[in-house]
């Protein structure tokens, strides 16, 4: 007998998961700082943004500074945004909203582009959580076709809208993304993270590394600990603010040679990515946004 069109709850909610985590293992080869999927949305707050698309498509792309990497976020942001939204409208065709414990969308930062601007504001794990998610309510039992089939065609069809989106800058993405991880081995910037573990100690902070101090702030997170997520957040991007000062100039060095070395791509993508952002914006009622401070 098949399942009643209920079980389609529990499946969507699985698959809107992989939607929104999954979708960042297709993207460039990035560190997560601490603050997103892995803690309650309770823990979290609704992001301020800003709407609208850079003038210059490029620099969401190939981002040099932490502030450039908010449209980064948006761009990723965007495209889940679209699935979602593909999702709740399939899944209401069957009878109901998406399933009420989708897990939210949410901003993700960049350990390797870290804004510390926005840092010193929100902290880790603040204004997250993305505005125009979709609505949420309870599917509809029902008894043909089985919950299965009605699953993997909705999947299958917000998959569809990613990949519209993925495929006109993930390529390009993710070889910069390669790029900005090599400049860990600079050795300006290796002399530079030398003063990192003490520049913490001098805040308090017992943490040798980036890698030490991030799985102490997710501690801090996950015991909901708001005022010890605060004082290692300020720390951080004092911390911090030394190594960006040597990175930046790499980085806007490293964007120079590789536009030159990527002119075509990068001419492709200004002529189709802001026209199939406006093609997504107006399909599913959505408007394009970035975090802003």
């Amino acid at each position: 007998m098949p399942r009643p069109i209920r079980d389609l709850a529990l499946l969507l909610g699985l698959v809107l998961a992989g939607l929104t985590t999954g979708c960042s293992s297709e993207s460039a080869p990035v560190t997560a700082l601490p603050s997103t999927s892995q803690h309650p949305a309770g823990s979290q707050r609704l992001a301020t943004v800003t709407y609208g698309v850079p003038a210059d498509v490029i620099t969401m792309v190939l981002p040099t500074t932490g502030a450039q990497s908010r449209a980064t976020q948006g761009l990723d942001i965007f495209g889940k945004l679209a699935a979602a939204r593909e999702l709740s409208a399939c899944a209401g065709r069957q009878g109901g909203n998406a399933p009420a414990d989708e897990p939210p969308l949410m901003f993700t930062r960049f350990a390797d582009l870290p804004d510390l601007e926005y840092l010193r504001v929100h902290g880790f794990g603040g204004g997250v959580l993305v505005p125009e998610t979709p609505p949420t309510g309870p599917v509809a039992t029902g008894t043909s076709p089985t919950a299965e089939d009605r699953l993997r065609r909705c999947t299958a069809r917000a998959r569809a809208v990613t990949r519209e989106l993925h495929r006109l800058y993930i390529p390009l993405e993710s070889q910069w993304f390669t790029q900005l991880a090599s400049l860990r081995n600079d050795p300006d910037v290796r002399r530079a993270y030398r003063t990192f573990s003490a520049c913490l100690a001098g805040h308090q902070v017992k943490a040798k590394d980036e890698e030490t101090f991030f799985a102490l702030a997710d501690q801090r997170l996950q015991a909901a600990d708001t005022v010890g997520v605060r004082r290692l957040s300020t720390a951080y991007a004092t911390c911090m603010k030394p190594v960006e000062d040597v990175r930046e100039p790499l980085r806007e060095q490293l964007q120079e040679r590789f536009r030159v070395a990527h002119t075509r791509e990068i001419s492709a993508l200004r002529a189709r990515l802001p026209s199939k952002i406006r093609d997504l914006e107006t399909r599913y009622g959505i408007r394009f946004s970035v975090p802003s401070p």
